[in-house]
């Protein structure tokens, strides 16, 4: 009799043990190899598409470093830029600036704005350091800013459920005479 009940503990603590190991390979976010550095453009948006120069600045780059800025016409929002990366930006277009001793960039940027808007990518030469600020045409498009937690704390809730349901489902209640 004891024994099936040492058996019963093992078995919910590998039920627990389980449920928590997939609940740290789903909630961890991924690690990155990238500095996201600041980066923004005056304006934020244009009236029309055409010929724009932008007033670029940023923060947070390494100290009197060099940084490329390119424009992504294939990327419209922050999501697009963020899942098409370097591939849609045109490498032929680089404008090269230098940061100052506090990692700050200043740099005008000349670029045909496509009539959906655009990106535009800014990454050091070895893309330790990336940044991207997207212009749009009669609105800014503002980024994506906490969507995510969301669907992380559904993830969260529904493992919280399942643990739960283990638990409860593996207690026998014992009554005594």
């Amino acid at each position: 009799m004891r024994g099936k009940f040492f058996m019963k503990k093992i078995k919910l603590l590998l039920s627990a043990a389980a449920v928590a190991l997939v609940a740290m390979f789903t909630l961890a976010p991924a690690v990155q190899a990238q500095t996201v550095a600041s980066l923004t453009a005056d304006p934020v948006f244009v009236e029309a598409a055409g010929e724009q120069t932008f007033a670029m600045t940023g923060a947070g780059w390494p100290a009197n470093g060099t940084v490329a800025l390119l424009p992504c016409d294939g990327s419209t929002n922050y999501e697009e830029a963020a899942a098409n990366g370097a591939e849609a930006c045109d490498t032929a277009s680089l404008t090269i600036v230098q940061t100052d001793a506090e990692g700050n960039l200043a740099a005008d940027f000349t670029h045909n704005v496509p009539a959906e808007g655009f990106c535009i990518g800014a990454g050091t030469l070895d893309s330790s350091y990336v940044g991207t600020f997207c212009v749009g045409v009669g609105a800014p498009i503002l980024p994506n800013s906490g969507s995510e937690s969301a669907m992380v704390a559904i993830i969260g809730a529904a493992v919280l459920a399942g643990g739960a349901m283990i638990v409860l489902s593996t207690r026998r209640r014992s009554f005594v005479s």
